[in-house]
């Protein structure tokens, strides 16, 4: 017995003392925790109006807790926002392994972050931006009882806190201006911000093109709304142009600040082709189904990223499908795209350079409306009397359609005529007739103007391509007009 007893307390001390000394139960966790997989922040774009933009891949855990960091030259944290959510998230699993070299297949969650420029508040200068993702919280203990404090490493429990590749952005001054609205560059692109208030309601706004020389090249009429436009849309060569906008109101013509737009005639090369070379194509069927293909070598395409990307009217993304190369053939008759008009392109992002290529984009259009609809340079347009077709010819409201253009209509009532005049041209027409003259010059119409309803003058669509200069095509598919110029 005495034995047992002696045995017995030299076991209990032996415990006491690995109890208090050997390797607790979290650190025996710790010990076989996995190596985690550092965040990917990529495609980053920065705007100075609209604030940076960019693709994130992440491991869930660390999703709560995410900050982006920005520091300046000499490494000084100059912000710290916080990340609170990620816009078209999605769960995929990533390949790791745990600290015992073992491979395992991890949740990764992927999507788009955003950082409003009013959050930012920085001033001019070059910085640098990171991603910093915790999976706890590492703020100090407040009174509320927030208990978790300092920075833990992945050495201790599980806990980490990762950091991502940062990117150089430099932060220009925005110049001010009492004019309603802003125009931004964006690589090949131009988007058009208009801040309109009931002051400017009846305000006509074009957008000027200037080329080296200071000739006006382009003149396009704007809506109302947010819109973009490509330098493939409008026929630019490249070349360094001078972009304004302008407004006139009650007779004065104003002038928003210039920007200067530098169209490439390079793009990046990463030896896989861009634009119609590109390694892949978009199709439309003539039933508005979308097939998306990829063509190369296996092995060259499993060492990039392949996105399907799908940009509204107003050049946002609302659609970043990411395409496997293995199975790279997509169709899709319905991405829940409401009524509009969209862009498509294919793009290849490299993870090693961080580069991204783009193919040329493709246009589609969606009508849920069950009504023929019309788009003026991309822009959905709204008429008190949607289009009509007789006799198999779409026509299309005379007035509401100049008046985008930035003409002015007039309608006499007792000849039942109706005079537009833009950019120096006179063009009249009347009633019931298929005779139309531009200038003085006779235009045949495939079918006479009418008076719809008695309200609305309606004119066959070939009619405005040859009054204004226009090009108007017809999508069978989704009944759609679309007009541009």
């Amino acid at each position: 017995m005495k034995s047992f007893t002696k045995w017995f307390g030299l076991l209990m001390a032996c415990l006491l003392l690995f109890t208090t000394f050997g390797p607790s139960r979290a650190d025996a966790f710790c010990y076989v925790t996995r190596n985690y997989l550092p965040p990917l922040f990529g495609e980053v774009d920065y705007d100075e109006y609209e604030g940076l933009t960019a693709y994130i891949e992440a491991e869930p855990a660390f999703t709560e807790f995410m900050y982006l960091v920005a520091t300046d030259s000499r490494g000084n944290e100059k912000a710290r926002i916080r990340i609170t959510s990620i816009d078209e998230s999605k769960i995929f699993t990533a390949p790791a392994t745990d600290r015992e070299g073992k491979e395992i297949e991890v949740k990764i969650k992927s999507g788009w972050i955003h950082v409003p420029q009013k959050s930012l508040k920085l001033p001019a200068g070059d910085y640098e931006f990171y991603l910093e993702l915790s999976n706890y919280d590492t703020r100090p203990e407040t009174t509320s009882g927030n208990k978790l404090t300092g920075v833990i490493t992945d050495t201790q429990c599980g806990r980490a806190t990762l950091q991502s590749d940062s990117y150089e952005i430099t932060i220009d001054e925005i110049p001010s201006s009492d004019f309603p609205g802003y125009i931004d560059i964006k690589e090949d692109n131009i988007l058009i911000n208009l801040n309109l208030t009931a002051e400017y309601a009846k305000a006509k706004f074009s957008l000027l093109i200037i080329d080296e020389n200071g000739k006006v090249v382009k003149r396009t009429a704007l809506g109302t709304k947010k819109q973009q436009f490509s330098s493939r849309s409008i026929s630019l060569k490249p070349g360094t142009y001078k972009v304004q906008l302008e407004m006139t109101l009650s007779g004065k013509t104003t002038l928003s600040n210039a920007v200067t737009w530098v169209i490439q005639s390079e793009f990046i090369d990463l030896g896989l082709g861009v634009g119609q070379s590109f390694l892949g194509n978009i199709t439309i069927s003539s039933s508005g189904v979308i097939t998306i293909t990829l063509r190369g070598k296996q092995d060259v395409l499993d060492q990039y990223d392949f996105y399907f990307i799908v940009r509204n009217a107003e050049g946002k993304e609302v659609r970043h499908l990411l395409i496997d190369p293995k199975n790279p053939s997509l169709a899709a008759k319905n991405l829940n795209l409401p009524t509009g008009r969209y862009t498509l392109t294919l793009s290849i992002y490299d993870r090693f350079s961080q580069q991204t290529i783009h193919s040329e984009a493709t246009y589609y259009t969606v009508n849920l409306s069950g009504q023929i609809i019309v788009f003026i340079d991309g822009q959905l347009q709204t008429y008190s009397k949607p289009p009509v077709k007789i006799n198999s010819r779409v026509l299309v409201p005379m007035r509401a359609v100049f008046e985008a253009f930035g003409a002015k209509v007039d309608w006499d009532e007792a000849t039942e005529s109706v005079t537009a005049t833009t950019d120096g041209d006179v063009i009249k027409l009347t009633i019931g007739s298929k005779i139309a003259y531009k200038n003085g010059q006779p235009i045949t119409m495939d079918v006479p103007a009418i008076l719809y309803n008695n309200q609305t003058t309606m004119v066959p669509i070939r009619f405005v391509s040859e009054a204004l200069g226009a090009t108007v095509s017809w999508d069978n598919y989704s009944n759609s007009v679309i007009i541009s110029k």
